[in-house]
């Protein structure tokens, strides 16, 4: 996986600055150009049940303490342009935003990159994060090899 820096000139660039950023891409083989839309569809809509497993977990760890359990990541698109949607989901505790970016596709190759920033709002996001962050780094890379996996059987 392919730990990167934050794309210059993206919409994700209007949420810095932050307390956290990472950025992660990966270089797709494809016959066909990958929409944004198509890509958040790809990895929200049709990620691997250990994913959707830790997500209904991480639900129940937090309904009883406030947190946000029955916003669909669909429902929290932000911004779009051709290239990029961003998402997220501000609460009293932490705003995050994820970008989903689309590079040229060019020569059957398409370089996709997920961008997460994250701006603390009290301590309990902090501690929040912190205990979240290391399941955030395996998912959103499990999230870009499995899209092109997929995408290269095709």
């Amino acid at each position: 996986m392919d730990k990167t820096q934050i794309h210059d000139g993206g919409l994700i660039n209007n949420y810095l600055p932050a307390d956290y950023s990472d950025s992660f891409s990966k270089e797709i083989m494809t016959k066909e150009r990958i929409t944004p839309d198509a890509f958040f569809d790809m990895a929200f809509n049709q990620f691997p049940a250990w994913i959707d497993w830790l997500l209904k977990l991480r639900n129940k760890i937090v309904k009883p303490l406030g947190l946000d359990t029955t916003s669909r990541f669909s429902d929290s698109v932000s911004e779009r342009s051709a290239n990029e949607i961003i998402w997220g989901m501000p609460d009293k505790h932490l705003n995050f935003h994820v970008s989903m970016w689309c590079g040229e596709h060019q020569d059957g190759k398409q370089e996709l990159r997920i961008t997460t920033v994250v701006k603390y709002n009290n301590w309990f996001g902090r501690l929040y994060f912190f205990v979240i962050r290391p399941f955030h780094g395996i998912i959103i890379s499990s999230l870009l090899k499995s899209i092109k996996r997929k995408r290269e059987k095709e």
